[in-house]
């Protein structure tokens, strides 16, 4: 049980951090996102899915023997994850 609940802490941090990023690199989508994230499963699962992306880009950013081919994937991942994000969410409008 302690497992589960640890888990569902770290999925739900996920989508916490991935939210908050999303709402500042789409400031125009701001007042609907929240509300849209708290009724759509699969904003919810993308919010999850950017913030760990974020993290690990974050991660790889400040290791100075990260390779460089690495962190440009991952960004344009964390790209294509923002665009797929906003097509749903207009989607949803």
């Amino acid at each position: 049980m302690v497992i589960k609940e640890s888990v569902a802490r770290t999925a739900g941090r996920a989508v916490d951090q991935g939210l908050a990023r999303l709402m500042m690199r789409l400031p125009a989508t701001r007042p609907t996102i929240r509300a849209a994230v708290a009724s759509d499963p699969e904003l919810c699962e993308l919010c999850g899915t950017y913030g760990e992306a974020c993290a690990l880009l974050d991660v790889m950013r400040r290791d100075s023997s990260a390779d460089p081919m690495m962190i440009a994937d991952y960004e344009g991942i964390c790209r294509d994850i923002e665009a797929e994000f906003l097509l749903t969410l207009i989607g949803e409008e």
